[in-house]
This record gives C-alpha cells, sequence and structure tokens, in this order.
C-alpha cells in the first residue's frame, strides 16, 4: 500500500508546471488574435501595402514582440522540463513562470501597440 501512495504522490502536479504549461499553450494563439487585431485595422494595412503612415515606434515594438515570444517559450519550457527531484527546482520554476508570463503578456502589448 505505501508504494501505491508514494508513486500517487510523485505523479502529483506542481502549480507551477500547471501554470508554466497552460501559459505556453496560450501563448500563441493570444499572439494571433493580437496579430488580426493589429492587421484589422486600415492604418496598419495602408502601412503594409503602400508604406504610409506607418507608425515609428514599430521599428521599436516589433522586436520587443519578436523576443518577448520566443523568450516566453523557452522560459515555459525551461520550467515544464525541470526535474521535481532537483532541490534547486522549488526555486527556479517559480522565477521561470513569472518570467514567462510577464514576457507572454508583453508580447501581444507590444504587437498592439505597433499598431
Amino acid at each position: 500500500m505505501t508504494t501505491q501512495n508514494t508513486a500517487a504522490g510523485s505523479r502529483k502536479r506542481s502549480g507551477w508546471r500547471v501554470a508554466a504549461a497552460t501559459a505556453l499553450a496560450l501563448l500563441l494563439p493570444v499572439t494571433v488574435l493580437a496579430w488580426i487585431c493589429v492587421l484589422a485595422t486600415p492604418e496598419y494595412g495602408r502601412c503594409l501595402t503602400y508604406g504610409e503612415q506607418c507608425d515609428p515606434a514599430s521599428d521599436v515594438l516589433l522586436p520587443i514582440a519578436w523576443w518577448s515570444f520566443w523568450a516566453s517559450g523557452a522560459a515555459g519550457v525551461a520550467a515544464l522540463l525541470l526535474r521535481s527531484t532537483w532541490t534547486v527546482t522549488a526555486r527556479i520554476r517559480p522565477a521561470l513562470v513569472l518570467g514567462q508570463m510577464a514576457l507572454a503578456i508583453a508580447t501581444p502589448a507590444a504587437v498592439m501597440a505597433s499598431a
């Protein structure tokens, strides 16, 4: 009986791991939705089509969106791949997940601000 209890206890999901998986699963759909909202504006369409009325801030904001998207994904994957048996995991995983969530929020914000 004790072996079954310890086996079930080792498979228990960490709240930080669930948060990392959830944020990782939502990263792409939220980013695509932000891009759809931006591309639907007449100003951005005119910028793409004719190169007119382009926001000068988009030269800064689009690289921020690009790098924050990939950094959020990397932090999420790293948080998921950390083994629970490692002693340092209890300190690193919360920092990774919080950073992942901050970057996941910054990605669509930078996309929307570039319009």
